[in-house]
């Protein structure tokens, strides 16, 4: 066979390709007969021309022609690996170092897995348990849990993303920690650091917080904590602000980053100032007592009562309280003597006259008032007042 015997496979290929090329873009008329010969016989020659040149050339050329590159069709799967982040994570190589272990850890594997949990600050309850603890179900002993679902973020910046978690320990009342959660070169689950935490049951300098709602990742893998600066037990629980602070790693820990420092005046904590008019108590033809206790309750606040005001006088059992026309306060029956009134709003007085009667030969007892805000249920809002209760000065003539 001839060095320049023709392949036909080849010819027809190109021709093939050039008679589709030739469809989109034809002359008019005669001129368009002409053009088309014209240049299948120069697609002829090229396909000769190029033969030759794979023919004459090195075995290696011609593999080369030979091994066109595979394209995945449109819609296939990305031409590089990529991080659950989002961004390309670099192959490994002899020369490159290896790719950072994924520390994204999946529900049911946390829920059952064995957490390093820092230590709680001084003066919290001891039935916290610290170190290496085992999960099960969620839960570690009884006082315990893994609070709401783990957020996945990029912490350190490596290219693989971080389990973040909220763990609540309730022995009495409820503290917390936040905890970004890694993997070692194992699979092992370790931790990475303390993003925040609450201070605890006795407080803890420099810490403010004392309650966490929630976790989300926020921008540039920084940690958003919702805090607040009540811790969720008894009546103190719905006076807590919502606040959003942002938490960083800085290569060695976590350190807040955005949102504020501090929580400032919160309008459901009261100041309530109650002032009595000495209750002068008068001898009647019967043998008892009779007077009339005057009450002035001052909000010393910029802010209406969060609820309505629950006035309560502590005396003898023995003594009769009757408020005066028209106050709206309808004692209980029970100990302390207690009864709701409306809403008092920032800066302003509220005037209440009781009438005391004392039975003949009662004790001569000590009077005691004190007013709160409440929420719907009774729970009492947090209180600035310096003399949240006021004995009363009694006099006896």
């Amino acid at each position: 066979m001839s060095d320049f015997e023709r392949d036909f496979t080849v010819t027809n290929l190109l021709t093939v390709a050039g008679d589709e090329a030739t469809r989109f873009v034809q002359p008019d008329g005669v001129g368009a007969v002409v053009s088309t010969v014209r240049r299948r016989r120069r697609t002829r020659m090229m396909a000769a021309t190029v033969l030759a040149l794979v023919v004459l050339g090195t075995p290696a050329a011609a593999l080369a022609l030979a091994r066109v590159p595979h394209t995945a069709p449109p819609g296939g799967g990305p031409s590089a690996s990529v991080s659950p982040s989002g961004s390309p994570r670099p192959r490994p190589s002899a020369s490159s170092t290896p790719a950072a272990p994924d520390g994204r850890i999946g529900t049911d594997e946390l829920r059952g897995a064995v957490i390093d949990i820092p230590a709680w600050p001084n003066g919290f309850d001891d039935g916290c348990p610290t170190g290496r603890v085992h999960f099960a179900d969620g839960k570690a002993g009884q006082v315990m849990a893994l609070q709401g679902s783990p957020v996945y973020i990029d912490v350190d910046h490596d290219g693989a993303l971080e389990t973040v978690v909220l763990i609540s320990c309730s022995p009495q009342g409820t503290d917390y920690k936040v905890l970004a959660l890694d993997r070692d070169t194992n699979g092992a689950v370790v931790t990475l650091g303390q993003v925040v935490g609450s201070a605890g049951n006795m407080g803890h300098a420099g810490v403010d917080i004392m309650t966490i709602w929630g976790v989300e990742a926020g921008d540039n893998g920084q940690v958003r904590v919702d805090v607040g600066e009540y811790r969720p037990c008894c009546e103190q629980a719905q006076a807590s602000q919502h606040q959003w602070r942002v938490y960083g790693w800085n290569g060695t820990a976590f350190t807040q980053t955005g949102g504020p420092t501090a929580f400032g005046e919160n309008p459901k904590v009261t100041n309530l100032v109650v002032t009595p008019a000495p209750l002068s108590l008068t001898r009647q033809q019967d043998g008892s007592y009779q007077g009339t206790l005057h009450l002035t309750i001052h909000n010393a606040t910029r802010y209406p009562t969060p609820g309505q005001l629950a006035l309560s006088i502590d005396v003898d059992g023995s003594w009769a309280v009757q408020p005066a026309a028209g106050s709206g306060c309808q004692l209980n029956i029970d100990q302390p003597r207690t009864c709701r009134l409306p809403v008092l709003a920032a800066g302003a007085d509220r005037k209440l006259d009781l009438a005391i009667t004392v039975p003949p030969g009662g004790p001569r007892a000590q009077c005691v008032v004190y007013v709160d805000a409440v929420d719907a249920t009774g729970l009492v809002y947090p209180s600035r007042a310096t003399a949240p209760t006021t004995v009363v000065a009694v006099t006896w003539s």
